[in-house]
């Protein structure tokens, strides 16, 4: 009787059971729905910041639209080739088309944005960067020597872009700039060769040689003498140095520029800045590597010393029996110095010294040691090593638990620079913080109050706008599009603010360094609609589309973040202009 009642009641129930379970799968969606909706979600809002960005084409020179289209399709090309590689193809064949009535200016801007482009195009598909290279190489003899110049500085820098993957090709690349123009970076592409082929770097160094002395280009020569000595031009920086016959070969060079160039009344300027910029720091190089003909480089060194306190400077230190390899040293050299100009160049060595060694306390005591007169000296340098420095050195305190030692540092920073100061702190945190210490949402408000007070440009403050959105995304959500609009403001002011020539108000390379992964896409999960609108409120076409393609980038990395979980692909539909 009891297995009849049990039989009985298991069918009575069995179907509100399954209907429990059926329920309770809908109520809970798996991991792979869950997956599958916000790929979606991304996916869609990846084309809506595209359609965008297709409506502000309209608004941009040729030029920028074709930057445009190749930032597109570089954003894309892994998600959806066909329209990608369309958008590519597009870009291009604005730089190939030459006008009939193209003057300096025009062929300029073209081979300029060719020079871009090329940089976007060369890792993604060979053939499309050979049409771009044709561009830049075919017919550079009827250039102007600065465009073969920035013509053979673009296909250097496509070629340091495949340095890891394709040195071959890459040595190909920096071969052909040669015969294009005069690429100054070449000598940072023989240094990347090297780590992956000495082989081909020493071959492109004997032809980079070749070049110059043909051309006998002082910017070329000083090239190659900063990467071929690093151990003595970049103390503290590992670069691969340059075997001694190259070396040898290249201090020959030297010789030959100068009995080329007798020093005179005439050229003393020109020939003496060559000469204390890659002749004597290495003085002593010619008398270990070329003794024979060390004479003809010490006369000219000799000869130049009397033109500039800095020359002497360089002079000495290359003469010097014992480096100025201290902090003490290079203060006392400081002190001893009697003009203003080699003084601060041995105190901000001083500095850099201690920083260095990260002694950054001291660092920042020899900086705030300068007059007014080698602050102004060293510029925009001062003010950036001041408050750069001063997040390293408070960061320093913080995990000591020297809280006190920390708010000093900080607040010992110029009242204009403390933003910048704060802001570098903040994104310096460690994760795990002390409640009771955590300065950050404290630092974070201060920077919002004094952003907009502080006297620096608002051209100046752009990047920091944006890297404080970043840090509101991570530390308080819900003030993210406030700082957004603020950001927007600092903008637009800095718009009306240029000047009003044609060439910087309408600036053609969508550049997003300054906003740089300071758009996170989780912008748009707190509230789309006033992101989008805030965006919308730029001014200016060309600010507007380098801010959509930022956040189009962060999008897209959500994207692809769940493309794996998704098993298929959904293509982005065509659009046309």
């Amino acid at each position: 009787m009891r297995l009849v009642c049990a039989s009985f009641l298991l069918l009575v129930l069995c179907p509100f059971l399954l209907l429990a379970q059926q329920t309770d799968s809908v109520q809970q969606p798996s991991a792979a729905q869950q997956r599958e909706v916000s790929y979606d979600l991304w996916l869609a809002r990846s084309k809506a910041i595209t359609e965008d960005l297709i409506k502000d084409a309209g608004d941009l020179t040729p030029s920028a639209r074709a930057l445009l289209w190749a930032r597109l399709a570089q954003r894309w090309w892994q998600i959806d080739f066909e329209q990608a590689h369309s958008w590519m193809l597009k870009s291009i064949e604005i730089v190939e088309t030459r006008p009939s009535m193209e003057n300096h200016a025009e062929r300029s801007e073209r081979l300029s944005t060719a020079r871009l482009l090329l940089n976007i195009a060369t890792p993604l598909d060979q053939k499309l960067s050979q049409r771009l290279i044709v561009v830049l190489s075919g017919g550079a003899e009827h250039l102007e020597d600065a465009e073969r110049s920035s013509s053979a500085e673009g296909l250097v820098e496509a070629a340091l872009t495949l340095v890891e993957k394709d040195p071959q090709r890459a040595a190909e690349l920096g071969a052909l700039a040669l015969q294009t123009g005069h690429p100054v970076d070449i000598a940072w592409l023989i240094s990347r060769l090297r780590d992956r082929d000495a082989r081909l770097a020493d071959a492109l160094f004997a032809q980079t040689l070749q070049a110059a002395r043909q051309t006998m280009d002082s910017q070329l020569m000083n090239s190659l003498t900063q990467y071929s000595f690093p151990e003595l031009l970049h103390p503290g920086v590992h670069l691969p140095p340059s075997p001694d016959n190259l070396r040898t070969q290249l201090l020959r060079l030297d010789i030959d520029y100068l009995q080329a160039n007798p020093i005179n009344e005439q050229n003393q300027s020109t020939i003496c800045l060559s000469v204390v910029s890659f002749i004597a720091p290495v003085l002593p190089q010619f008398d270990r590597l070329l003794p024979e003909l060390a004479g003809v480089a010490r006369q000219s060194v000799n000869q130049c010393q009397s033109t500039s306190p800095l020359v002497r400077q360089r002079v000495d230190d290359a003469q010097r029996y014992q480096p100025l390899n201290t902090v003490d040293d290079l203060l006392k050299a400081a002190d001893d110095a009697q003009d203003i100009k080699a003084r601060t160049v041995y105190l901000y060595r001083a500095a850099a010294l201690a920083k260095q060694q990260n002694n950054i306390d001291r660092a920042l005591k020899i900086l705030d040691s300068m007059s007014s007169e080698s602050r102004d000296f060293m510029g925009e340098a001062w003010k950036a090593y001041r408050w750069q420095w001063a997040a390293l050195s408070a960061i320093q305190h913080f995990k000591k638990g020297d809280i006190t030692g920390m708010h000093m540092i900080i607040n010992s920073v110029p009242d204009d620079l403390q933003p910048f100061a704060k802001l570098a702190f903040v994104s310096q945190l460690p994760t795990t913080k002390n409640k009771e210490t955590d300065p950050t949402l404290e630092f974070l408000n201060d920077v919002r109050i004094g952003l907009p007070r502080s006297t620096v440009s608002d051209a100046e403050k752009i990047s920091e706008y944006f890297a404080l959105l970043r840090l509101t995304v991570k530390y308080q959500p819900t003030e993210a599009t406030a700082v957004l609009k603020e950001a927007v403001v600092a903008l637009n002011r800095a718009e009306q603010a240029k000047d009003q020539k044609s060439d910087q108000n309408q600036p053609q390379n969508l550049d997003t360094t300054s906003i740089s992964k300071s758009l996170p896409a989780a912008l748009l999960e707190m509230d789309e609609y006033s992101v989008k609108e805030a965006i919308a409120s730029i001014t200016s076409p060309y600010t507007r589309t380098q801010v959509r393609l930022e956040l189009l980038g962060a999008c897209l990395q959500q994207l692809r973040s769940t493309k794996q979980a998704s098993p298929t692909t959904k293509p982005m539909a065509s659009k046309g202009e």
